[in-house]
């Protein structure tokens, strides 16, 4: 995997389909557990490594789902009470 814009495909029990943005062909899985939202499918997200761990980062502007917006709002919500 490589560090770069992915779009959410399918969501397994453990794992996540993701298509790269700049490069439609290339696929990756990755694990639920490691995303630092609540993924949905078609969300888009950034992600990077830094030092051995993968960093994830929901992209809200390029992400057209209604329901992934609307549970990112609710987690930002909880999290400044």
């Amino acid at each position: 995997m490589k560090a770069g814009l992915y779009k959410v495909e399918t969501i397994d029990k453990r794992t996540a389909l993701l298509t790269s943005i700049e490069e439609q062909h290339d696929q990756f899985t990755f694990p639920v557990a490691d995303f630092t939202h609540d993924v949905s499918v078609g969300d888009v997200v950034e992600i990077w490594r830094e030092g051995v761990k993968w960093k994830t980062k929901y992209r809200e502007e390029k992400t057209e789902s209604i329901s992934s917006h609307a549970k990112d709002f609710m987690k930002r919500m909880l999290e400044e009470e």
